[in-house]
């Protein structure tokens, strides 16, 4: 029976699966297509323009043949192509230079170039025209199909020819396609990417006529270095890859060896650290739990549970407790809770008794709900920041723990010279030899220690003055605010940075019948993400936002949101490349980044409006004392006995100055 089951069983290539799936690469409706195509190639030659430090000269062009069947052809002045390469580019799923790097790029999971082709063959048939050269002399004219059953590129024909150009040159042929210049379309797409490559010169022939959008700097953007992983939020998973790919012979010269920010100094720390753990894991489920607790934590739970107990229920009560029973594991949980608890404390100094009573039921939300409640209606960027320097506070150093324990009398030397031989073997393992439980206890501990922020080398954002400069360039607005943030890392140890900007009246917002609205404009990498918007983070932080704080009212409002997630692995939700997966639960560092960005570009924004408000208040109150200075100078003349007109000028003139 089970050999009858499995007669059918058969292996399938990633290009068959994507034939199969290709909505996961963007083919889903004509005009989708049309623009996944577009930014396909179009990201492919920026990437290489950069890598090889040229400024980029974009030439797009879109022909139509007939109905929902158009010639694509991207060509950029970029280093070029070695022909042995060019059926590996444009042939092969999973293949490239980026993938295994960690280091910023538009384009990184060699899918893109080959997904383009891939569509040409599956709805016309045709291949793609490669005309490539590095600039030696010698141009290569190649077509190329796909083999989809063993996920290969073939060259169907090569030519070369003699000639001084440098470059690459793709065209292709696609049906189910089409083409206009809507807000989801290659113009919309193009515009938007040269918005956020400011250095680079793109060119559009499209059936109506032919665009430029002209570069702004002249500068070639450094280009990121590739970079070491980050000890904050590597995964055991992860670190048991580094360490079956490491040269390093012990545990302790591979975290100097292969992670940034670690140097040798720090052994001693993570050595305190893991016997700290080892000691808590030693003391879990005995009667010394409570005390073993009370000397490792800085804050008194029972203190927090006993102030809030009427407003707070006994199911919320019991998840702490099971939170505690599980530190270190459950720290990152344990300080969810401490946080709802500090701002609950705040909003109780903060407020009166009425007002208490009146938000009394958002008290018992999950602490999560709870904390975004609060941030979008009570807290500034900067009270949060305060609570979460605390938060990092809540537990004692290793040091502190040890010594606690010693005043209670609960551990020896001798116990304690036992465990720290255990820490030093681990330490002194072979890579290769170690196990799941010793690389959790290792990156647990990296997690609690501090480091340097990431280098920005493998990072490269616009900047907060380019970003600025092009939506004045685009927009014409009367205001505008950009930030470029410190960057970051969140899980997986992969470091990332957010910039933001907020560009408010003139040509700013989306165009509707009713006039202009929010318009939210994303890029990952520089990259405009024009699709999937409801399901992006990105959107998400946006409109968790209580802009009306900021006197704004709702959506109705000539704004423009510009959001650059940049890293060097962005969290897509699909293959496809289009939405950002975070939120308060997934990725929240990402999140609370793009968030505070927002926030404090908001704070600018509503001193702005208030001063605008002020002097239409100031302009009122002077045509209403105009409109009647004539009288007032007829008063005033009448009691000082001196020329009417005299004073109307002179009252004119201070009103005026």
């Amino acid at each position: 029976m089970a050999e009858n089951l499995f007669e059918e069983f058969k292996e399938h290539s990633v290009a068959e699966f994507f034939r199969k799936n290709r909505h996961m690469l963007g083919y889903s409706g004509k005009l989708r297509s049309m623009t996944t195509i577009i930014h396909e190639l179009v990201t492919n030659s920026l990437d290489a323009c950069e890598e090889a430090e040229i400024l980029p000269d974009i030439k797009v062009e879109i022909e139509k043949l007939g109905t929902d069947h158009y010639k694509v052809t991207v060509e950029d002045n970029g280093p070029g192509i070695p022909p042995e390469f060019v059926p590996k580019v444009f042939g092969k799923m999973l293949a490239g230079s980026k993938m295994h790097r960690l280091v910023q790029s538009r384009g990184q999971q060699g899918i893109g170039a080959a997904g383009v082709l891939l569509f040409a063959q599956m709805t016309t048939g045709k291949p793609l025209k490669i005309i490539t050269s590095t600039g030696d002399g010698i141009i290569h004219e190649m077509e190329i199909k796909m083999s989809v059953e063993k996920n290969e590129g073939e060259v169907v024909s090569h030519k070369t020819r003699p000639g001084n150009w440098r470059g690459t040159r793709v065209g292709g042929e696609f049906k189910e396609v089409t083409y206009n210049r809507g807000e989801y379309g290659p113009y919309e797409y193009l515009r938007r990417i040269s918005l956020a490559t400011p250095h680079a010169k793109i060119t559009l022939k499209d059936p109506e006529d032919t665009i430029v959008f002209d570069r702004v700097s002249h500068e070639i953007p450094k280009r990121p270095e590739e970079m070491k992983p980050h000890p904050h939020g590597l995964t055991p998973d992860e670190f048991l890859y580094i360490s079956r790919k490491t040269q390093a012979k012990r545990v302790s010269s591979m975290l100097v060896q292969e992670l940034s920010r670690f140097s040798s100094k720090r052994i001693k720390d993570l050595e305190n650290y893991m016997l700290r753990d080892k000691l808590l894991e030693n003391y879990r489920n005995s009667v010394f739990w409570s005390i073993v607790v009370d000397c490792y934590l800085n804050i008194n739970i029972d203190d927090y549970i006993e102030k809030f107990k009427e407003y707070i229920d006994d199911e919320e009560i019991k998840q702490l407790k099971d939170v505690i029973n599980f530190l270190p594991e459950s720290l990152d949980e344990l300080k969810r809770f401490v946080l709802k608890y500090m701002i609950m404390e705040y909003l109780f100094n903060k407020f009166d008794e009425g007002k208490i009573k009146e938000i009394k039921h958002h008290f018992k939300k999950k602490p999560e709900n709870f904390i975004d409640y609060a941030e979008k209606n009570f807290l500034s960027a900067s009270t949060m920041e305060e609570f979460r320097k605390k938060l990092k506070n809540i537990t004692k150093s290793p040091e502190e723990f040890v010594n606690a324990l010693k005043e209670k009398g609960m551990i020896s030397d001798e116990e304690l010279e036992k465990f720290k031989g255990e820490i030093k073997n681990i330490l002194s393992k072979n890579p290769k030899e170690l196990g799941w439980e010793d690389a959790e206890i290792i990156v647990r501990c990296l997690q609690d220690m501090d480091f340097i922020a990431p280098s920005t080398s493998g990072l490269r954002p616009i900047g907060a003055e380019n970003i600025e400069k092009s939506l004045e360039s685009l927009l014409n607005p009367n205001f505008v605010k950009a930030i470029t943030r410190n960057p970051k890392t969140y899980k997986g140890g992969i470091p990332f940075a957010v910039e933001v900007a907020i560009a408010y009246g003139g040509e700013s917002g989306r165009q509707s019948d009713e006039g202009r609205k929010m318009e939210i404009m994303r890029f990952a990498n520089h990259v405009p993400l024009l699709f999937d918007t409801g399901g992006c983070g990105l959107t998400k932080a946006v409109k968790s936002i209580n802009w009306k704080r900021y006197g704004l009212r709702g959506e109705d409002i000539p704004m423009t949101v510009f959001i650059n997630l940049i890293s060097t692995h962005v969290p897509y939700t699909s293959a496809g490349k289009q939405a950002v997966a975070c939120s308060e639960n997934e990725n929240e560092e990402i999140f609370n980044e793009i968030r505070q960005a927002l926030m404090i570009c908001g704070r600018d924004l509503e001193k702005h409006l208030s001063r605008i408000r002020r002097e239409i208040e100031e302009e009122k109150k002077k045509k209403y004392v105009m409109k009647y200075v004539r009288i007032f100078a007829e008063a005033l003349g009448g009691i000082l006995n001196k020329p009417v007109d005299d004073i109307e000028e002179k009252v004119i003139k201070l009103l005026e100055g």
